[in-house]
């Protein structure tokens, strides 16, 4: 099976997560004991998006499929965090977000600097060494 029909698997993973972290931050305070939950929550997130971008996209290559990550994961955290109703402050809220963004960036940042078979086998790239990421992006 090839990576180009596989990356609806990870789509679908990360659409889960994605239900599961609003479902779960609905029920859980957020406070300085629990702020940084949102730091993995949504680094095991980008995680699972970040493999379904590059198996759906490959033209793209790291260099697209890292900021289009990034980008649907800062909205998305922030939708979730913002648009929660609840007695949270605007500071409390930020801080969340950015907390979120953290993890979000991350991981972002282990896919460029991870060994090169690694990113291979994460981007469903293991074919050949010809493809988009067959050198390492700096």
């Amino acid at each position: 099976m090839s990576a180009k029909s596989s990356w609806w698997r990870w789509a679908v993973a990360a659409l889960i997560l994605y239900v599961a972290i609003w479902i779960a931050n609905g029920r859980i305070a957020i406070d300085a004991q629990t702020i940084w939950l949102r730091a993995g929550e949504y680094a095991l997130w980008t995680a699972l998006a970040l493999g379904a971008i590059a198996r759906l996209w490959p033209t793209l290559t790291p260099y697209g499929w890292r900021p289009l990550a990034i980008l649907s994961g800062a909205a998305l955290s922030g939708l979730e965090i913002f648009l929660r109703a609840g007695p949270l402050d605007n500071k409390m809220r930020i801080d969340a977000w950015m907390t979120a963004l953290i993890g979000i960036a991350i991981v972002a940042i282990l896919a460029r600097v991870m060994p090169a078979t690694l990113r291979r086998s994460w981007f469903g790239q293991e074919g050949g060494t010809n493809g988009p990421d067959s050198r390492t992006p700096r």
